[in-house]
């Protein structure tokens, strides 16, 4: 499943709501209840297309707006392919309940008496309780006439609601948008041509990071961390927990990545408490510890190489729920790794950390993709070198020098994917191939197979790889659509 947009603000994105303690298919609004009228303007707004425009008013969720999760949805639109998205100031707060063409009703009251500025407003509802998890979707578009567009209805018992696997405003968000994106005349092409843009930019915002200017600087420290690893000290702080920190996690940690081959590490004979502001945005409260790290570091210089430091949350009882950060600097107090982990990352999904050793070893997993080098990048150079079948063979050679390359998953499927999408089939299947060998366990691995053969024409071994990945995760959307679309031809 390879959509890509912009790596940074993807990652945004799924920190934009942080640790939330709520626990897709496309169609549209069933065309048999709809008036004439509002069928012409479904097919208007249809043919706008991405020139088209909307105001994502405040989305409702369990009874109270939150202006967040309307930021969130109107990403997911731009990367889609909209173009003009406005997040309106005023929340729709129709009756609690009402049946859906009151609702309907509601919002196109609202709209009358506040005018928006775009062509359409789009009002959402995520129904549910922090005990019972989210249960119903609900969304209505008006044109600024007040003239209703589209409506839809999700519940528990739909099948597409059916499909979500951890209900919450962040998968909540992107059922609502897969499901108008029809209706707005997107779809795989628009968001192919999609570029950052209003909202891309408020969400750099939102999240607190750095200037890129900085940013860029980590990949040339990195390079050098990774080179002299070998030789290098790496000083390891106590993790915090909340507002204190475990003074056993830094001789545990310490010992993890040393006995992993990664460099020499050491704790730190001190601890210290970072105050960083618990903030809803997790790539915030991320830089914010960066931030605090390195002025640290910086006014008091610990003597070592490298220092690092962590910050843990988990829940013993809900792997889902919890984060692992965790910078390094070097000893001249600059920032080297500045790391993000939650349950939405693969790596996190992996080793599902519900104590103080999972996390550790979580760090310890990032780590090796930081200090070792990366096979997807060996790849990479050898296939523009020496051609795709150099490559294959040199593959096994390097997944055998486990203390000198790392194997990534995710990378791997990054490199297939940057064939498939230069047509350069052969390649892009060759590299899913191998994914799937490193991977068997892998759903996704299996799909992106999948989708590699079947845009090169070879529908049966397309068959094949999807219903191996929909044997391992039977609520793939993406698998199921593929799938049906594949045996109807």
């Amino acid at each position: 499943m390879g959509h890509s947009y912009s790596r940074t603000i993807g990652l945004v994105l799924l920190c934009l709501l942080g640790a939330s303690p709520w626990g897709f298919t496309q169609q549209t609004s069933t065309a048999a209840s709809e008036s004439q009228e509002q069928q012409k303007r479904r097919q208007l707004m249809k043919s706008r297309g991405p020139d088209g425009s909307m105001t994502v008013l405040p989305v409702i969720l369990a009874g109270r707006p939150y202006d967040r999760v309307s930021e969130l949805v109107g990403v997911l639109l731009e990367q889609k392919g909209l173009r003009n998205i406005e997040i309106g100031p005023i929340p729709c707060t129709p009756p609690a309940g009402v049946a859906l063409d009151k609702l309907a009703e509601a919002v196109t009251e609202f709209v009358k008496k506040n005018p928006v500025a775009t062509e359409y407003a789009l009002y959402g509802e995520y129904n549910g309780s922090p005990q019972t998890g989210l249960v119903e979707l609900r969304a209505v578009v008006v044109d600024k006439t007040g003239g209703v567009v589209w409506m839809d209805r999700q519940g528990e018992q739909d099948e597409a609601m059916m499909r979500v696997q951890q209900k919450e405003p962040m998968t909540f968000s992107v059922l609502l948008v897969e499901r108008l994106s029809p209706a707005l005349g997107l779809n795989e092409e628009t968001a192919k041509a999609a570029k950052p843009g209003k909202m891309a930019r408020l969400m750099e915002e939102r999240s607190g990071l750095p200037p890129e200017s900085e940013r860029a600087a980590l990949t040339q420290r990195q390079k050098e961390l990774r080179e002299t690893r070998r030789t290098i000290t790496l000083t390891v702080f106590p993790a915090q927990i909340g507002d204190t920190t475990n003074l056993a996690t830094s001789t545990l940690l310490a010992k993890m990545i040393t006995d992993a081959g990664l460099c020499k590490a050491v704790p730190a004979k001190q601890s210290m408490v970072l105050k960083v502001p618990r903030d809803p945005n997790e790539m915030k409260m991320l830089w914010g510890l960066a931030g605090a790290f390195r002025e640290k570091c910086k006014k008091n210089p610990i003597g070592s190489d490298y220092v690092l430091f962590a910050d843990y949350a988990f829940n013993p009882e809900r792997w889902e729920q919890g984060f692992v950060h965790f910078v390094v600097c070097d000893r001249n107090g600059e920032w080297v790794i500045v790391d993000l982990q939650n349950s939405h990352q693969p790596e996190y999904q992996t080793i599902k950390p519900t104590s103080i050793e999972g996390c550790s070893k979580l760090i310890v997993k990032r780590l090796e993709g930081y200090l070792k080098l990366s096979i997807a990048d060996d790849l990479r150079e050898t296939i523009r070198t020496s051609g795709i079948g150099d490559a294959v063979s040199r593959f096994n050679v390097l997944r055998a020098k486990s203390d000198e390359y790392s194997l990534s998953e995710q990378e791997m499927n990054s490199l297939g994917y940057e064939y498939l999408q230069a047509k350069r089939f052969k390649e892009a299947i060759e590299i899913f191939k191998l994914n799937v060998v490193a991977f068997p366990e892998s759903f996704n691995a299996y799909d992106s197979l999948g989708e590699a053969c079947a845009t090169a024409g070879e529908k049966d071994l397309a068959i094949k790889n999807y219903e191996k990945s929909l044997q391992l995760n039977p609520n793939s959307q993406s698998g199921i659509d593929a799938l049906k679309k594949l045996k109807a031809q």
